[in-house]
Parts: structure tokens; C-alpha cells; sequence
């Protein structure tokens, strides 16, 4: 979570900033608890309205996991919900959607495809990103996201993402999504009682060293992302190797073709095409195609996100023990 001076200027679509009300923190709390059942993902929709450069978050409702493959009961239960919440004279406009994650946020096809069609009907939209075991560390895991321009623009151009495209449109992974602060609102009534509520003994729980298993956990996430990303990256390898093959055999047979149009044209004879079409024609030789590269990116993507929740979780795990040292010297 952010605080309100570590807030960053100029985002996308003049939106800065994501409050979320902590009845909509909740919600995707209750929601992941009663139906996120082992490692289940959960899905649900935002709703509020975008007040200056913040999208305030006001409200949401759950995707029910009966009709979460059902793209045509999504859309009609999304339709009905939006229809009743205005209805009731309550927030009913739509800035995006969540969803729970485990170990941090997970960057695959589905989910881009997913936000893409969020964000090409509303601009504005964000995705927040709930991640229920990294909360239990002490820390409420609350993330927003949303594709940067460039990606929406070479999204919306059903590009098929080569090298060529990539290069002219200076897309890195890191260019992919943009990620917005999250500040957690409250009212004063709730702050205070809150405050009431609050146990008279500190939450000694949090403060238990070990963070050997999500250090594990994330361990083993990072080495499937990065045998994913060298799979791709043999891929481009392959076809590198393939087209360079090809371009010497197609220059050794025009330097022949030169020479023999040479002697034809010496001799008054008819001269030999030389041009690509009919070398590949003749050498019987398929034109190479560079395979997409939008996998690849989302496979970095989720390497260098999983390295920043390793850096995470391990700089608060030395803390403890600093914290730890120290108490034990006095």
C-alpha cells in the first residue's frame, strides 16, 4: 500500500492514483476466504468514479465461481448487478475488476487478454491484484494495474508482437503494465472504532522470523518462469539460426544466378529471374517467420516481479532479525 506523499504524477488517461474504500478491501477479502478454496483464483468487479487524477474505488461486487467460465453468464450477471447497484442509487459505473493471486501477481495471456478488453471499453479502468498469503505476513498485499499506452496501442492494432514491431514501438516487458499506488480510505467514525476494537496485546504473530516457505515458494515460481523464458528464448534462437541458413543459401544461388545471367546476356540469351519470389521458388525454401514475441515478454514480466517479491519478503525477514538482534543485546 501507498501512502499519499509517495503518489506519482502524469499516469495514463490523467489518472494517478487508485482509493479504495475499506469496504471494497473487505469484500475482496470475505470473497477470497469463503471461495478461494487452496490455491482457487477469485474475480469480482469494481465500480466507483474518477475524481481529478484518482479513480476512487467505492464499491464491488464478486464473479461467482458457478459462472466464472460462462463468458455470456458473466457478462449477463455483470449487467444485472450494474442495473440493480443503479437501482438503488448507489455507484454503478464500472472502473475495472480484481482478482486474488498467490505469491505475487501472475502475468499470463488470460490475464492480459482479460484487462485489455477492461481497458479498450473504459480507459480508466485498473485491475487490483489480491494476494491473501503475502497479507498474513503483516502487510495488506493490495496492488493496481493497468496496460501502459504503448501496449494498448500495439494491442489495438492486433499486432502479432515481432521484433520489428517491438523495436519501433521501444516496448520492453517493463513497458507492458504500469502500476498505480493503492491508498486504503476510512472514514474517521471507522478509524475510530477501529481503534477501539484494537486488541490491548500487539500483534506478536507478526513478528515471527521465519519466512522460509514463501522464500520457497517464490524460489520455485522464479525457476519456472525462467525455464518458460528460456523456452522462448531457444525459440528465437531456432529461428535466427533457420534465417541465416537460408539467407546464405539464397546469396550463394544469386551470385551463381548473376554469373549465368552474365553469360546469357554475352550469348543474346533470355535472362533468369533474380529476384526473391522466384530464388525461394526454385530453391524450394518456405519464408521464415519470427515467432511471436508476446509470450516472452510476459514470461520477463513475471521474472522480474517475482525477483521484487523475493527482495520483499527477504528485506522484511532481515528486519525482523535486526530487530531481533537488537532486543536481545538490551
Amino acid at each position: 500500500m501507498a501512502s499519499t506523499e509517495d503518489l506519482p504524477k502524469g499516469a495514463i488517461g490523467d489518472v494517478a492514483r487508485v482509493q479504495v474504500d475499506g469496504v471494497v478491501a473487505l469484500k475482496i477479502i470475505k470473497h477470497c476466504q469463503e471461495e478461494g478454496i487452496g490455491t482457487e483464483l477469485v474475480k469480482g468487479f469494481l465500480v466507483g468514479l474518477v475524481v481529478g487524477d484518482t479513480l476512487e474505488v467505492t464499491n464491488s461486487f464478486p464473479l461467482p465461481k458457478a459462472i466464472i467460465t460462462s463468458k455470456n453468464q458473466s457478462s449477463q450477471y455483470q449487467r444485472d448487478m450494474l442495473s440493480n447497484l443503479r437501482k438503488v442509487n448507489a455507484d454503478y459505473h464500472q472502473v475495472g475488476w480484481y482478482q486474488s493471486t498467490y505469491l505475487g501477481p501472475h502475468f499470463s495471456q488470460v490475464f492480459l487478454e482479460s484487462h485489455f478488453q477492461y481497458q479498450l471499453e473504459i480507459e480508466e479502468s485498473v485491475v487490483l491484484i489480491y494476494d491473501p498469503l503475502k497479507t498474513t505476513l503483516g502487510n495488506l498485499s493490495l496492488r493496481g494495474f493497468r496496460l501502459t499506452r504503448e501496449m494498448l496501442d500495439l494491442l489495438k492494432n492486433n499486432d502479432v508482437f515481432t521484433p520489428e514491431s517491438l523495436q519501433a514501438a521501444g516496448l520492453k516487458h517493463g513497458d507492458m503494465f504500469e502500476e498505480l499506488p493503492v491508498v486504503l480510505r476510512q472514514s474517521n467514525l471507522v478509524n475510530g472504532l477501529l481503534h477501539s476494537l484494537a486488541p490491548d496485546d500487539p500483534p506478536y504473530d507478526l513478528l515471527h522470523l521465519s519466512a522460509t516457505q514463501h522464500l520457497e515458494s517464490h524460489m520455485y515460481l522464479l525457476i519456472d518462469s525462467l525455464e518458460s523464458l528460456q523456452q522462448e528464448t531457444y525459440k528465437m534462437l531456432g529461428y535466427e539460426r533457420n534465417y541465416t541458413k537460408q539467407q546464405q543459401m539464397k546469396q550463394q544461388f544469386l551470385l551463381k544466378r548473376k554469373e549465368e545471367n552474365a553469360r546469357r546476356a554475352k550469348e543474346g540469351e533470355e535472362l533468369l529471374p533474380e529476384d526473391d519470389k522466384s530464388i525461394e521458388k526454385e530453391l524450394n525454401v518456405k519464408p521464415t517467420h519470427a515467432p511471436p514475441r508476446q509470450q516472452a515478454l510476459l514470461t520477463a514480466e513475471q521474472v522480474e516481479s517475482q525477483c521484487e517479491e523475493i527482495i520483499d519478503v527477504s528485506g522484511q525477514a532481515f528486519s525482523k532479525l535486526y530487530l531481533s538482534q537488537m532486543l536481545n543485546q538490551q
